[in-house]
């Protein structure tokens, strides 16, 4: 069996704020919430500490906050698509019975195909 073990330590910080609000509304999740998220998002800002130096603040243009209680679930809705194409292809290993492809929680996802 071949496996192959990814960890998208800088996945959170790409995901497209305004791609993944739509998705949310496509999953019929309530405006409100959804409304009330893309204000969070959009307001957020941040600074940068290095050697007792801040920097002035700017806006965060993308991204889930790592470490965030939300973070895992909104990235995995994000790339819940590329994870039905893999789950679909038919490719992976049969372990006692279940057919399993691909395992994922969050960033860290597991791939497996057949030798």
């Amino acid at each position: 069996m071949f496996v192959s073990f990814l960890d998208y330590s800088k996945a959170f910080d790409k995901v497209n704020y305004w791609k993944l609000f739509n998705k949310l509304l496509d999953d019929k999740i309530d405006a409100s919430i959804v409304r009330l998220l893309s204000y969070w998002y959009s307001k957020q800002q941040a600074c940068v500490r290095w050697h007792g130096c801040q920097s002035q603040s700017f806006t965060i243009g993308n991204g889930t906050r790592q470490g965030g209680v939300l973070s895992p679930r909104l990235f995995a809705r994000y790339i819940r698509d590329l994870l039905s194409e893999v789950v679909s292809s038919s490719i992976g290993c049969n372990i006692g019975g279940t057919f399993v492809n691909i395992l994922a929680y969050a960033d860290d996802i597991i791939l497996m195909a057949p030798s």
